[in-house]
């Protein structure tokens, strides 16, 4: 990267406030093709003002102007930002890996996603429990959770995990009255359309699972080997 281009993102990156909206005021001005051309610039513009009206509809004028869409850009640099923060720390698949595991029973085996079978597989749930219609259900669920569809599954809900503990330190995956937060999004980028028959209420941190249960109080439910070891370690991205 050219050296006036790289030090224009530096100082979008270190202004704030009045500062930062005067110095954006001034570039939008000058309107140097070369600055205001350059995608990275654009990009370094567009997350500090995402959200502020006037800046966000010139930077997205601009994005326009060399083909490219705002909105399209800044998802795509999120995503490139989620999955180095992966690669970045890998002691985090254990607890992800556990997680998306256990959503994946919970498709195939509906009527036995809740607390009491959160410390036992799924999978040993006793069947003739279910009455015909729960067994309709179910057999639907696994019949719609192909071998693809699983892997797509898999690889949308470690992202939505990974860029929820990115952002947020923790990642809440449930199935109640508020809706499916990172699920619906994980159901939807591996076209699945499944019956989750039972409220299911989860949070997943880099040091631990917790699953609620009947009285609505978190419990911790799996927790990594070395805890403490792990603790605020994680690289931020």
């Amino acid at each position: 990267m050219e050296k006036e281009i790289q030090e224009v993102i530096n100082k979008i990156n270190e202004l704030k406030g009045k500062e930062l909206g005067l110095y954006i005021d001034s570039l939008l001005v000058e309107d140097n093709e070369k600055i205001m051309k350059n995608k990275e610039v654009l990009l370094a513009i567009a997350q500090r003002v995402n959200g502020f009206g006037y800046h966000q509809r010139m930077i997205r004028e601009k994005f326009r102007d060399i083909g490219l869409n705002m909105q399209d850009e800044l998802n795509k640099r999120d995503r490139e930002k989620t999955i180095m923060f992966l690669e970045q720390n890998p002691e985090l698949n254990e607890v992800i890996n556990i997680a998306t595991k256990w959503w994946v029973s919970a498709i195939k085996k509906p009527y036995f996603a809740n607390y009491d079978n959160m410390k036992i597989p799924i999978e040993m749930g006793v069947y003739f429990q279910l009455d015909s219609q729960e067994r309709k259900i179910e057999k639907e669920n696994q019949l719609k959770l192909t071998p693809e569809k699983e892997k797509l599954f898999t690889e949308a809900l470690t992202y939505e995990i990974a860029d929820s503990i990115r952002k947020e330190g923790s990642c809440r995956l449930r199935v109640d009255t508020y809706g499916f937060d990172a699920i619906a999004k994980a159901l939807e980028a591996s076209n699945l359309k499944v019956h989750f028959p039972k409220r299911i209420n989860m949070l997943v941190t880099p040091e631990e699972i917790k699953l609620a249960n009947s009285m609505g109080n978190f419990d911790v439910v799996y927790e990594v080997e070395n805890k403490s070891d792990k603790n605020n370690s994680h690289k931020k991205m």
